[in-house]
């Protein structure tokens, strides 16, 4: 009987001769690239970038800070007008998308290309692009659908979410705003259906077709072609 009555004793004594649990070790804080604010990503940048064939291609990147890009790449003696990808940007963690599509990704000194499906581009070759303060904008081919109707033009870029309104020729003048607008005529017979085609234009700045504002305008300087196939590439 007495047995019993102290066994529960003899249990704890033994109970508390046991080893210390072990001390936790301090964690070691990991530092960890922080993404950037959408604010900060906006801005110029540009630089020559490798080649397979040519010299380097010229790729100059325009963030701006309502979410839109003017994207030119530029085959150094190939090219005597840089083609053009416009349309809307946004930031994923730190990664660049356009339109969409992961591109790009933000790196020590500056925008670092990625490759198709969205990964790193282990390579020697000039793969980045940095912050400038300016580059000369001008001329740029630029694919997309040409809509002329109810006396309004507007072009939207394949691969982007928008349109742009396009400036005419003064009338009665020859140009290729003109040509565009007569190639349209001719082509569509179910307005407002698209005309896909090829042009060569600029980008300028005017006067809001509403309020006081400004808005952008393109100003076709060449109708390059129409496209056989009537989609974007």
């Amino acid at each position: 009987m007495k047995l019993i009555h102290t066994l529960p004793a003899a249990l704890l004594l033994l109970a508390s001769c046991g080893t210390n649990p072990p001390e936790e070790k301090a964690q070691v804080p990991v530092e960890v690239e922080q993404p950037k604010p959408p604010a900060a990503w906006a801005g110029l940048y540009a630089d020559t970038l490798a080649c397979a064939d040519c010299p380097g291609i010229l790729t100059q990147l325009d963030l701006k800070a309502d979410s839109t890009f003017v994207l030119t790449e530029q085959y150094l003696d190939r090219d005597s007008v840089p083609y053009a990808t416009l349309g809307q940007w946004r930031p994923d963690g730190v990664k660049l998308l356009l339109n969409g599509k992961a591109e790009w990704a933000m790196g020590l000194k500056g925008l670092e290309r990625l490759d198709n499906q969205g990964g790193p581009i282990t390579t020697p070759l000039p793969n980045t692009i940095r912050r400038v303060d300016n580059f000369g904008s001008g001329p740029m081919h630029l694919t997309g659908a040409y809509v002329y109707y109810a006396d309004s033009h507007s072009f939207k870029p394949c691969g982007s979410a928008y349109a742009i309104p396009v400036a005419m020729d003064a009338a009665g003048e020859k140009g290729a705003g003109l040509e565009l607008e007569r190639t349209y005529m001719k082509k569509v017979k179910t307005p407002p259906a698209p005309l896909y085609v090829q042009v060569t234009a600029t980008i300028r700045v005017g006067p809001a077709m509403e309020g006081d504002g400004t808005d952008e305008y393109l100003h076709i300087e060449k109708v390059d072609k129409v496209l056989e196939v009537q989609e974007c590439p």
